[in-house]
């Protein structure tokens, strides 16, 4: 009798113990066919115009980023913050909530980020857009660098060698 009591109350202990720690359901659990992706967000294009500017001018960013793994499998909304960097300081952003319900695996999103370089001090910029998202398995592809810098000029002074205002500079991710 002892013996049945002993092995039911392992077999409960054990039940309980696998209903408190199994895996709970939410971001990334499970894709719209059962199967199981990491939440995942690309960051796949960076284009900055113009990259040579005075100061005061507007320098306009976009951004395309894709949404890929299960992200969306649970009609869940993600509030982040999508930023360009210039030399690391934030110089534009826009809050954006990512509805994951509806959305599909390769759904590509675009925005526009303007930076307004009033009070900027001249130099060359390093520009970094970047898309985190919290539950984000990969955050190596959240952002991507500009290789060519923006220059910035002080208003009324000549561009080095020449050149006038203008020019583009697109970073492309290789994911």
């Amino acid at each position: 009798m002892h013996s049945r009591i002993r092995t039911t109350i392992y077999l409960l202990v054990s039940l309980l113990l696998l209903l408190l720690f199994a895996p709970l359901p939410g971001y990334g659990d499970s894709d719209k066919n059962g199967g199981s992706q990491p939440v995942d967000l690309v960051l796949r294009k960076v284009t900055v115009t113009p990259v040579r500017v005075h100061v005061g001018d507007v320098v306009r960013v976009e951004m395309e980023w894709d949404y890929w793994g299960d992200i969306f499998a649970e009609n869940r909304y993600d509030t982040n913050m999508a930023a360009v960097r210039a030399n690391g300081k934030v110089v534009a952003s826009k809050t954006y909530t990512a509805d994951f319900g509806g959305l599909s695996p390769g759904d590509t999103c675009r925005e526009t980020f303007l930076w307004n370089t009033t009070g900027m001090a001249p130099g060359e910029y390093r520009i970094r857009g970047e898309v985190p998202v919290i539950q984000d398995k990969t955050h190596y592809d959240n952002y991507l660098d500009v290789k060519e810098p923006l220059l910035l000029v002080p208003a009324g002074v000549s561009f080095p060698d020449g050149k006038e205002r203008g020019g583009e500079a697109v970073a492309e991710s290789p994911y």
